[in-house]
């Protein structure tokens, strides 16, 4: 449900302190933004409720897993393809991330790779889809924070 409801400073106070740390408790937020506690725990609610804030989460450092490259992939295709191709991406274990764009590319998708070679290998298998016309690349070179919901862990060599 979504709302035409502006946030305010305070709103923008409670959801800082929420970015840095999910598990910071309403004491402390209500601390750090002047305001009870009784309404950070209101306002968090109805920042949930609109659909400005959805759950919480803690983020994922791909390096920690032996993954050293996280790149972007812009993927062209020929317009009645792209739900096939699309489906065809998200298949790859090292896909996170994989949607239909509008733009110069058709789909973008968000990879995360052992190294640059396996970039390489996932790109030439992508191009060689029928429908693909073109696939370009560019690789993260800061330290990247994926959410969970996007970092499968099924292909992971768990020790």
């Amino acid at each position: 449900m979504t709302s035409e409801r502006k946030i305010d400073a305070t709103d923008v106070c409670i959801i800082r302190a929420l970015q840095k740390d999910a598990r910071t408790n309403f004491v402390s937020i209500s601390k750090d933004c002047n305001v009870s506690v009784d309404t950070v725990s209101k306002r968090f609610g109805k920042l949930v409720e609109i659909g400005v804030a959805r759950g919480t989460t803690v983020l994922l450092n791909p390096k920690s897993f032996g993954y050293d490259c996280v790149a972007s992939l812009g993927i062209r295709v020929d317009y009645p393809h792209v739900e096939n191709v699309v489906a065809f991406v998200e298949k790859i274990p090292e896909i996170v991330f994989c949607t239909s764009s509008m733009g110069r590319d058709n789909i973008f998708a968000i990879g995360v790779l052992k190294n640059v070679g396996r970039l390489s290998q996932v790109k030439e298998y992508i191009q060689g889809h029928p429908k693909v016309t073109e696939v370009t690349t560019s690789i993260w070179v800061d330290d990247i924070l994926l959410c969970p919901e996007n970092f499968e862990f099924d292909h992971l060599e768990m020790k």
